[in-house]
């Protein structure tokens, strides 16, 4: 399972800004740039590669943003996982957390932290911080409704009333 942050750059389009607690494999990440040319109505979406034995779960949101055209950062949180779960776990996880980045007062300070901006303002590095710490927290608690619902969620809770 891996939990991933895509962002729109500027310059370079589409990119993978946070994936954690491995990277996403090249092939995946490339079909997973694409998804912010898809025109969808929902912003919440989960993408099947059967071919990669993968499912991807996205949640497409915006940051407000002075410094970004349009004046919001468009950015997308998605769980990485294989086909055998499922993306009603996450969405509630991924709404909240979602939520948690946008109200953040100045976080698209965060996105700019490679570049020629992170030396003028000394702010952009504090938010990186906040912004991986928010992550690192989200990651933990997908991993922890993920186990639930799949090791000791109601079915294997059912079996185990039953003395074989």
């Amino acid at each position: 399972m891996i939990l991933s942050l895509l962002y729109f750059h500027p310059i370079k389009g589409p990119m993978v800004f946070f994936e954690y607690p491995e990277k996403v494999p090249d092939k995946i990440k490339n079909k997973m740039r694409g998804f912010f040319d898809l025109d969808m109505s929902d912003k919440f979406f989960e993408v099947s590669l059967i071919e990669e034995n993968t499912k991807i779960t996205n949640l497409y949101f915006e940051v407000t943003s002075c410094w970004a055209r349009g004046n919001f950062e468009m950015a997308m949180l998605s769980v990485i996982t294989d086909l055998a779960y499922q993306s009603e776990l996450f969405h509630e996880i991924l709404k909240e957390y979602s939520n948690k980045i946008s109200s953040t007062l100045n976080m698209y300070k965060a996105f700019y932290t490679k570049g020629f901006l992170d030396e003028n303002d000394h702010e952009i590095k504090k938010r990186r911080e906040d912004l991986d710490s928010i992550l690192n927290e989200c990651y933990s608690k997908v991993v922890e409704t993920a186990k639930k619902k799949v090791v000791g969620g109601p079915i294997v809770e059912k079996f185990k009333k039953f003395k074989w």
